[in-house]
């Protein structure tokens, strides 16, 4: 049975640049708090002064460039309260391995261990999201587009307002699972199943089982071949 956490915290970085050997830092951290599957109103976000220039290409992602961020709190400044906001949760992270790469070695130059060692582990939704969606695009706007949420306000990538996006489009790509889980159910405690041994069986005429496959076949169309009920023609070996 899969572990389940009460508390999880959908975090997102913005960084120098995206090549973290050619020495790139952090310049900003976001988190958003989910507890029991639902969004708090607690977040942790700060801007940090990257003690380096950043390179064009990023700064036209997120918008801020050296200057602007000179006089902000160092990565040393702002360690322990963002630990202490992250312990004992687990972290919900869009394409984990680049922001885990560069928390671990914005925590290495302070002489402090890996990511893991401060959270219950980290679940990468990217991964998640191709098995839900295989052969579509799985960026953060295309989920939330395919998933119905509002990014309007996202004109710039930024920390904090991509951590809430994720929040939102992880607890919609998981929706229900929480329902799945059986193996905790007392069975003893359910009622009894009823008889329906001597329940009379209605089968469909030939007439309706035809009318039946017309219709499949008209939504199959529709749908542009996504009908997942769909009788195939060949039979199964």
């Amino acid at each position: 049975m899969a572990k389940t956490y009460n508390r999880q915290v959908a975090l997102d970085t913005e960084t120098t640049g995206m090549d973290i050997e050619a020495g790139n830092r952090l310049i900003s951290i976001g988190c958003v708090e989910i507890v029991g599957r639902s969004i708090t109103k607690r977040t942790f976000y700060k801007l940090i002064d990257p003690e380096r220039e950043v390179e064009e290409g990023a700064a036209k992602v997120h918008g801020y460039t050296w200057d602007k961020l000179k006089g902000k709190p160092y990565f040393v400044d702002i360690v322990d309260d963002f630990l202490a906001f992250i312990r004992g949760s687990q972290l919900i992270i869009h394409n984990a391995a680049f922001d885990v790469a560069y928390l671990d070695m914005e925590l290495a130059r302070l002489g402090k261990g890996p990511l893991r060692d401060y959270c219950e582990g980290v679940l990468d939704t990217l991964p998640l999201a191709k098995t839900l969606r295989p052969g579509q695009r799985v960026s953060l706007d295309a989920l939330c587009s395919a998933y119905g949420i509002n990014n309007t306000d996202r004109t710039l990538h930024g920390a904090l307002i991509d951590a809430k996006l994720l929040a939102q489009v992880y607890l919609a790509m998981t929706r229900g699972q929480e329902s799945l889980d059986i193996a905790s159910v007392d069975m003893k405690s359910l009622p009894p199943m009823p008889d329906v041994s001597k329940l009379r069986v209605v089968k469909a005429t030939a007439g309706e089982e035809a009318l039946h496959q017309k219709t499949l076949e008209m939504i199959d169309k529709e749908s542009k071949g996504g009908l997942v009920w769909k009788i195939s023609d060949t039979p199964s070996a």
